[in-house]
């Protein structure tokens, strides 16, 4: 629970980086939010593909193996 926590965090940082980047006042301070943007993507994207590579946790009911959805950013 505290990686996906941790990846919502992320997320959150991330968006305010690219709404940073839509509103900047000049090329550089639009360049630099882009930058942040693009390293919150990264870590947002690590720590899903972490959560992914974990062992899934296998439900047994009424017969059926129930296996969670991976999680990619795209």
């Amino acid at each position: 629970m505290t990686t996906m926590m941790n990846a919502t965090r992320a997320l959150y940082r991330q968006k305010i980086a690219v709404e940073r980047t839509l509103c900047a006042q000049s090329a550089e301070e639009s360049e630099l939010a882009a930058r942040w943007a693009a390293a919150w993507h990264k870590l947002v994207q690590r720590k899903l593909d972490n959560m992914a590579s974990r062992p899934a946790h296998h439900v047994q009911f009424s017969g059926f193996l129930v296996n969670p959805p991976s999680r990619v950013l795209h």
